[in-house]
C-alpha cells in the first residue's frame, strides 16, 4: 500500500530493472505481469503497480517482438478503463501512452481506432494515454513523429470543438506537445482552427490557445512560432471569456518563457487588449432567496492582465507603455483585494524601474489607497482580522515607497495623504511595524 507517487516510482524502479534482463526472461516477467492485472480486484496499489510496470517496460522495449504479449496488453488495458476505481482507469491511461512509445505499430492504431467510437470518461482517458504518448516520445533520443501526424491529426482536430472542457484540455496538451516535435506540420493546422468560424468556434479557439500556450511551455522553437503569433494574439479580441482568458494566459507564457515571440508586436497587438481587459467588469447579481450575491464574471481577465503586464515589467519593459498603464494601475489599487495586493507589488517594481511615471500619476492613487489604509474592522476576528490588517500594510508600504521617490513633492495631493496618515495615531502601530520590516 502507499501514495500514487511512491506506487509509480517502484513501477519505474521494477521496469528499470526488467528492461535489463536478458530477452527469455523479459518476455516472461510481462506475461506473468500482465496476468497479475485484475481491474475489477479490490487490491488497487497492486493492479495500478502492475498496469504501470506493464507500460513502463513497454515504453522501453518493443512488446509486439514477443508472442502474444501486445495484444494482452492491449485487451487489459481496454478493460481497465471500465474498472469502477478512477486510479486503475488512470493508470491504465498512462500505460497504454507509455507502451504505444517502445511498439508504435500495434498500440497506436488501436488507440486511435477506440477514439473514434468513444465519448465522456472513456473518450477522455484515452486522450490522456496520447497525450501521454506524444510527451514520453518527446523525450526518445531522436524521436521522430512525422509519419504518424497524418494519423493524429484527424481525431484531435475533431475534438477541438468537444462540449467536454476535460477533453478538449487533453486535445489542447496533445496539440501543443505535437506542436513542438513537428511545428511545421502542426502549426498551420492551429493557426487555421484559430479563424473557424463553426458553431463550434469558440470551444476550438479556446483549444487552440491553450495548445499554443503548452507549446510554448513545452519549448517549442520561437522562430517556427513567431510567424504565427500574430493570429493566434488575435483570440484576445474574441467576444467569449473563457477564450479571452485563455488567451491572455498565452501571453503570458510567451512573456515568460520566449518574451522575442511578442516584443515586436506588443504595442500594436497586445498592449491595447491588455489595458482594455485589465478594466473590464462584468458584475451580475444572482438571487439567492434570502439574500443576493455578487458575481464579476471579469476578474479573472483583470488578475491575468495584470500578471502579464508584471511579468513584461521583469522580462521586456522597453516594450511596454508605462505612462499609459497609470490610469489603469489607478483602477487596479481601487479593486477588490486580490487585484489590489497585485498592483501594489507593481508598484514597488515601477519604485524601482520607471519611477517618474509613478510621480506623475502618484495624484490619481490617493483616493484608492486612502481607501485600503483605512478600511474598517468591522466585525472580524482570528485569521479575517489579520487579513485586514495585512491588507492595511501592504497598502501604507505603497504610500512610503512612493513618497521616497525624487520629485513627489510636485504630487501635492499624494503628499498631503502621506503626511496626513504619517500623522494619524490609528496608523502608528502599522507604520512601526512596516518601517522596521
Amino acid at each position: 500500500k502507499g501514495s500514487k507517487q511512491v506506487i509509480s516510482n517502484l513501477a519505474q524502479c521494477i521496469a528499470t530493472i526488467a528492461v535489463t534482463s536478458p530477452s527469455a526472461k523479459q518476455e516472461k516477467f510481462m506475461k506473468s505481469t500482465i496476468s497479475a492485472i485484475k481491474p475489477s480486484s479490490t487490491d488497487v496499489a497492486a493492479t495500478q503497480l502492475n498496469l504501470l510496470v506493464s507500460g513502463n517496460f513497454g515504453r522501453k522495449v518493443d512488446v509486439s517482438k514477443m508472442k502474444g504479449v501486445a495484444q494482452s496488453m492491449q485487451k487489459i488495458y481496454f478493460e481497465s478503463f471500465d474498472s469502477s476505481n478512477e486510479d486503475i482507469k488512470h493508470a491504465a491511461a498512462l500505460a497504454l501512452g507509455r507502451a504505444s512509445v517502445g511498439a508504435i505499430d500495434p498500440f497506436l492504431p488501436a488507440l486511435l481506432s477506440a477514439l473514434e467510437g468513444s465519448s465522456g470518461k472513456k473518450q477522455y482517458l484515452l486522450f490522456s494515454s496520447l497525450r501521454e504518448f506524444i510527451h514520453c516520445y518527446r523525450e526518445t533520443e531522436g524521436s521522430d513523429l512525422s509519419s504518424s501526424v497524418p494519423m493524429l491529426l484527424p481525431p484531435l482536430e475533431m475534438n477541438c470543438g468537444n462540449e467536454e472542457e476535460g477533453v478538449r484540455a487533453m486535445v489542447a496538451e496533445c496539440l501543443g506537445a505535437l506542436a513542438c516535435l513537428e511545428p511545421k506540420a502542426i502549426l498551420p493546422v492551429l493557426q487555421k482552427l484559430a479563424t473557424d468560424d463553426s458553431d463550434k468556434k469558440v470551444h476550438i479557439h479556446w483549444t487552440v490557445g491553450n495548445a499554443v500556450k503548452f507549446a510554448i511551455g513545452g519549448q517549442i522553437n520561437p522562430t517556427e512560432l513567431a510567424p504565427f503569433m500574430p493570429t493566434f494574439l488575435e483570440l484576445l479580441k474574441e467576444d467569449d471569456l473563457a477564450v479571452k482568458n485563455v488567451a491572455l494566459l498565452m501571453v503570458y507564457s510567451a512573456v515568460h518563457h520566449a518574451p522575442q515571440l511578442v516584443v515586436g508586436i506588443m504595442k500594436e497587438q497586445v498592449l491595447p487588449q491588455l489595458y482594455e481587459l485589465a478594466q473590464l467588469n462584468m458584475e451580475r447579481k444572482i438571487d439567492l432567496g434570502p439574500f443576493k450575491h455578487t458575481v464579476d464574471d471579469a476578474l479573472p481577465l483583470r488578475k491575468a492582465a495584470l500578471s502579464v503586464f508584471s511579468t513584461c515589467l521583469d522580462k521586456c519593459p522597453s516594450s511596454l507603455d508605462i505612462p499609459a498603464f497609470m490610469p489603469v494601475l489607478a483602477k487596479a489599487l481601487a479593486d477588490v483585494e486580490d487585484i489590489q495586493l497585485q498592483s501594489h507589488q507593481i508598484v514597488h517594481t515601477l519604485c524601482a524601474q520607471h519611477p517618474i511615471p509613478l510621480v506623475q500619476a502618484a495624484d490619481s492613487f490617493v483616493a484608492a489607497l486612502e481607501k485600503t489604509v483605512n478600511k474598517k474592522k468591522g466585525q472580524k476576528t482570528g485569521t479575517e482580522l489579520e487579513r485586514v490588517y495585512e491588507w492595511i500594510k501592504s497598502g501604507l508600504r505603497v504610500m512610503l515607497a512612493i513618497s521616497k521617490l525624487d520629485g513627489i513633492i510636485g504630487a501635492r495631493k499624494f503628499c498631503d495623504f502621506a503626511d496626513r496618515i504619517k500623522k494619524s495615531k490609528p496608523h502608528a502601530p502599522f507604520l512601526a511595524q512596516v518601517e522596521n520590516e
